[in-house]
C-alpha cells in the first residue's frame, strides 16, 4: 500500500532525453535472419542491400531505438533491413516494406553525421 502511494505522488516529467518507445509489433515488418552473431547479420544485409549504412546505437527506425555499437541498415528498393536485438533473444534482420522516408532521413544523416558511415 506504501509503494503504490509513493508511485501516486511522484510527478509524471517530461523530459527531452526520454522519448516514448514504441513496440515493433505495432508494424508490419518480416524476420529474414534470427538467432545470428553482428558479423553475420552485416553480411546478410550487404548481400540483400542496394545501399548500406553503418549507424551508431541509438539511431531510431520508425521510432524502434536500435541496439549496439555500429548497427548496419541497409535499402533495397523501397525495403529497409537492419539489425535488431530483442534482449534475451538475440540478433534478428527485419526487413520493412515502403520506407521510403525513413531512407531518406537515413541518407540525410549520413551527410550530416561523421558516425555514420556508408559501408557499401
Amino acid at each position: 500500500m506504501i509503494v503504490i502511494e509513493v508511485f501516486r505522488i511522484i510527478p509524471e516529467k517530461k523530459h527531452k532525453r526520454y522519448k516514448k518507445m514504441v513496440c515493433l509489433s505495432e508494424y508490419d515488418f518480416e524476420i529474414l535472419l534470427k538467432n545470428a552473431t553482428p558479423k553475420e547479420c552485416e553480411n546478410f544485409i550487404k548481400e540483400r542491400s542496394d545501399e548500406v549504412y553503418l549507424v551508431p546505437g541509438g539511431y531510431s527506425i520508425k521510432g524502434i531505438f536500435l541496439l549496439g555499437t555500429a548497427i548496419p541498415v541497409g535499402f533495397s528498393g523501397n525495403a529497409i533491413l537492419f539489425q535488431f536485438i530483442k534482449p534475451c533473444f538475440g540478433l534478428f534482420v527485419l526487413r520493412m516494406k515502403d520506407e521510403a522516408e525513413e531512407i531518406k532521413k537515413l541518407r540525410e544523416q549520413y551527410k550530416k553525421d561523421k558516425n555514420v558511415k556508408k559501408i557499401k
